[in-house]
């Protein structure tokens, strides 16, 4: 079940220039006012672009602005970047909040191939919209209703090309990343190699029992834009093959009483809208465990990125690693606590 989800980077990719973008930005067939702005994007390169006359994008969308996306070379394959276009231009069919990519040509295309950076990119319209920390009672409520509209659709099967949740991928890739990496000289981080084994023991045979379908697989607060139409989904770079309890846990994680209340009330907003009769989060221990050791195999793979080395700066000290190997042992206990059946 090895992968090739992080791939190597390329100079081209971490050097584009302005010239370079507003090139390959004009396979809109629109001209350009020479405008170009560089978004917040670790894992990918994406820049906004002007327009030197309007479009009509629809109703949300600037009319002015163009958002090209070039896809980390290696992390995904044309036909995994492929899944992810075409569930998006799905979920816009059916009139689904999400920012779906431009096609363009007779062929409607909307992956393209740039032969000067060997590089994948995409076009989009720019939402107009804003980020929330906190979310307001009939906010909760939409974002259920929101993700459980994106789960409607894809209940209809599996990602032909896209990966699957399992702790092979989530543990084990990781734990690979984390050894090939050779950037960390710490002690307990050799104890927490040593756990991550029995740890993808523990909780194969829990994952395994839980059905798969298409899901966003990070759907938190960052990846919804509150617009003034409501509630819009963004960034399904990860999306997967797996159980939707993942979408599910992300935007209400803690285990307070605020916290628990807030996540019934989405629960119940979800379950309305997918005429589910019951949900259960019992397997959030799990999730969150496999999430926390997805991530440092993610920053371990990257490191030679030098954005990454500034933005997790203490990731190779030892009281990063102390602190990582008590919150494993904590999260795998508090695992086995847990009444499955």
């Amino acid at each position: 079940m090895r992968n090739n989800l992080w791939g190597q980077e390329t100079k081209l990719f971490n050097q584009l220039t302005p010239e370079q973008i507003m090139e390959v930005a004009e396979i809109f067939g629109s001209r350009l006012t020479g405008k170009v702005l560089p978004l917040n994007s670790i894992e990918n390169r994406v820049y906004e672009v002007e327009l030197a006359s309007s479009h009509d994008f629809g109703p949300g969308f600037s009319s002015l602005h163009l958002i090209i996306k070039f896809y980390r070379p290696g992390r995904w394959s044309k036909e995994q970047l492929l899944d992810e276009h075409r569930f998006l231009l799905s979920l816009n069919e059916y009139e689904v909040p999400v920012v779906a990519p431009l096609s363009l040509g007779e062929k409607e295309e909307s992956l393209f191939f740039d032969e000067n950076t060997q590089l994948y990119f995409a076009l989009f319209p720019k939402l107009q919209g804003r980020l929330k920390d906190e979310l307001l009672q009939d906010e909760i409520e939409q974002a259920g209703r929101l993700i459980g509209r994106i789960h409607n659709i894809g209940s209809h099967g599996t990602f032909q090309h896209r990966l699957k949740f399992h702790p092979e991928l989530f543990i084990q890739g990781a734990k690979s990343n984390l050894i090939e990496s050779q950037v960390i000289e710490s002690e307990s981080l050799k104890h927490y190699l040593d756990l991550l084994d029995p740890l993808t023991q523990l909780t194969t045979p829990l994952i395994e029992r839980l059905p798969i379908q298409k899901i966003h697989g990070d759907f938190h607060r960052g990846n919804i834009v509150w617009t003034s139409h409501g509630p819009v989904a963004v960034d399904f770079d990860d999306i997967l093959n797996g159980p939707i309890e993942q979408d599910l846990w992300l935007l209400f994680p803690g285990t307070d009483p605020d916290s628990l209340k807030d996540r019934e009330r989405f629960l119940q907003a979800y379950c309305e809208m997918t005429r589910k009769d019951y949900v259960s989060l019992r397997y959030l221990e799990v999730f969150r465990t496999m999430r926390m050791v997805h991530f440092n195999g993610w920053i371990a793979k990257r490191w030679s990125d030098h954005s990454f080395q500034q933005l997790f700066p203490q990731f190779t000290s030892a009281n990063y690693w102390d602190q990582q190997l008590i919150d494993l042992r904590v999260q795998i206990s508090a695992i086995q606590d847990i009444n499955y059946y």
